[in-house]
């Protein structure tokens, strides 16, 4: 952090950035999201009481997926896994509701212009 190592004068940094990520291949967005929620669920009343403190626009729970990254990501099989949609269920909703956290989603498709 900006400003840690000196007492004066003191630095109050821009933001502090904290990531929590899942990186299980293969699973809906859903499902990825269930997991970072549910480790971040055990400390929601002290990042409410932070969210509250600092203002809203704090907290974001930003959701980024990119499209045929890869070339061998679908192989047309019907085993394969439907990672198009998702949702989020109530207690997602009422979590970054809880905290006051937005939602920010972007989705890019990498598909090569030469295809």
């Amino acid at each position: 952090m900006r400003g840690s190592l000196t007492t004066s004068p003191h630095t109050i940094p821009f933001c502090h950035v904290w990531k929590v990520v899942c990186r299980e291949p293969g699973l809906p967005v859903d499902e990825q999201i269930g997991q970072v929620i549910g480790r971040l669920r055990p400390r929601m009343e002290a990042l409410t009481n932070l969210t509250t403190r600092l203002g809203p626009g704090i907290a974001i729970l930003q959701v980024n997926r990119w499209f045929n990254l890869h070339d061998d990501q679908s192989s047309g099989s019907p085993d394969d896994t439907n990672l198009l949609g998702w949702h989020l269920d109530r207690e997602v909703l009422d979590f970054l509701a809880a905290t006051g956290a937005d939602l920010d989603v972007g989705e890019y498709d990498m598909t090569r212009s030469d295809d």
